[in-house]
């Protein structure tokens, strides 16, 4: 398979591989940066591994704990 793909294609392979990301959630991410794309005429392409490295949190995103402020609502991990 082509590692440069459409939007529905990625969606497509992504549900074939077991990867939970539909459609409208890839769009948001390409708008907000997370998944970089380039566009060739109204298609915009990704790179399938990009997209791939960012549901697993490979680069450490969505991984770090939040600091709570000073005073604030801290998280409590339950054991």
């Amino acid at each position: 398979m082509a590692d440069v793909v459409t939007i529905r294609e990625a969606v497509a392979r992504a549900k074939a591989e077991g990867l939970p990301v539909s459609e409208y959630t890839l769009r948001a991410w390409i708008k907000v940066g997370a998944i970089p794309v380039r566009t060739a005429g109204q298609k915009a392409l990704l790179y399938y591994p990009n997209l791939v490295r960012y549901l697993r949190c490979e680069d450490g995103g969505d991984n770090n704990p939040v600091a709570a402020a000073a005073g604030g609502i801290r998280r409590i991990e339950l054991t």
